[in-house]
């Protein structure tokens, strides 16, 4: 359900510009808004999980989510439009980070990392026929899909009945478990990698958030006049590669290797972006996120997987939240910087860039990773 609060908006990004008399270089701040809620308010979620249980934190969270993505509906102002998706992005950061903790509490080792990828799988799915859905929903009115959100009030009933969870050890004041998360993982010889999985999460999503979700669909429009109908449909073949790739991560994993998967991962989503960055049709832009999709889906698994792993048990909310407050971050900066670079530099620019910046992560986190391993 998270992964809604991105994908129902992206189809009716230049159709709520026009709404509001906005530049295409500002209506990025609609996705950028939820996000930064993120940014400041993740790791605090992720101590509350660790300090009062998951359920309470899942309920609060789907509250937020629901009530204020359906306000978005009677929004009659952009700025009232992106103050309400800042007051959902809290909601929405609490339902994928303690989704990802609750996971991590019910499985271990590699069945962990198939878990993850199935989690993924789903959020996809979700990510895959939201745009579809929202598209077709806007066609009788650009408001219209953020009634999608409704959805929120049988899910808070269903979880409600989640059995009460109590931290099995006291959780010390915030500053405390940070200090004491880091030094878990600097014992365990984790910190490094942990460090370099925000980093390598931070490109990835800033590459989807600031040109999947923001850049394609004023391309699409711009160059070959695509409605808003069939917009939906090209940009959910982004989430359609990532589905292909995380449904089978374990299978993946298993006959590559994970240091093999992560590197082909990088290639994909350089190549993915060099198709799509000539715009010669429709067809090749969409032929372009899908490439960039399966290599998306067959890293974010393993960085789940690990994020809820280093710090071990104790911190693992902080651990995985401070992961998501990473992802808020390149979410928050992706679509303004995608949106504002489209209109100085056209198109080709943000997805050739994407293209560089991914090619030189495939060839550089191996020996990066071995050089900081014989510093430790």
């Amino acid at each position: 359900m998270g992964a809604l609060g991105f994908s129902v908006t992206a189809p009716i990004l230049p159709d709520l510009a026009d709404s509001f008399g906005v530049s295409r270089g500002s209506i990025g701040l609609v996705q950028g808004s939820i996000s930064f809620a993120g940014v400041l308010f993740s790791a605090i979620i992720g101590y509350l999980a660790d300090r009062t249980g998951r359920r309470r934190v899942i309920l609060a969270a789907l509250t937020l989510f629901s009530v204020f993505g359906v306000a978005g509906f009677f929004a009659n102002s952009f700025w009232s439009l992106v103050t309400v998706r800042f007051i959902q992005g809290i909601g929405t950061s609490g339902i994928l980070g303690v989704g990802i903790v609750l996971i991590a509490d019910a499985f271990e080792g590699s069945a962990r990392t198939r878990a993850m990828g199935i989690n993924l799988t789903g959020l996809q799915m979700t990510s895959l026929l939201g745009p579809v859905i929202a598209g077709v929903l806007a066609v009788g009115g650009t408001f219209r899909p953020f009634l999608i959100f409704l959805i929120g009030a049988p899910l808070a009933a269903w979880a409600s009945r989640m059995p009460a969870d109590h931290p099995s050890a006291a959780v010390e004041p915030p500053a405390r478990h940070l200090r004491a998360a880091v030094a878990a993982m600097g014992r365990d010889g984790t910190l490094a990698d942990y460090l370099g999985v925000l980093v390598a999460t931070f490109m990835a999503t800033y590459l989807l958030h600031g040109l999947g979700l923001t850049v394609v669909p004023l391309l699409l429009e711009d160059a070959f006049s695509v409605n808003v109908g069939a917009r939906g449909v090209y940009i959910a073949s982004f989430q359609l590669g990532i589905v292909l790739a995380a449904v089978r991560i374990g299978w993946l994993i298993e006959r590559m290797g994970r240091t093999n998967v992560v590197t082909s991962s990088f290639v994909l989503m350089a190549l993915g972006a060099a198709v799509t960055a000539p715009a010669l049709s429709a067809v090749t832009v969409a032929a372009g996120l899908t490439i960039c999709g399966f290599g998306f889906g067959g890293f974010i698994p393993q960085a789940q997987a690990y994020a809820a792993t280093a710090g071990g048990s104790t911190h693992r909310g902080l651990t995985v939240l401070i992961w998501v407050t990473i992802i808020r971050l390149s979410q928050v900066t992706g679509p303004p910087a995608g949106s504002l670079l489209y209109d100085a530099a056209g198109a080709g620019v943000p997805f050739w860039s994407a293209a560089a910046a991914c090619g030189a992560m495939a060839v550089a986190w191996i020996p990066l990773r071995r050089t900081l391993a014989a510093n430790r």
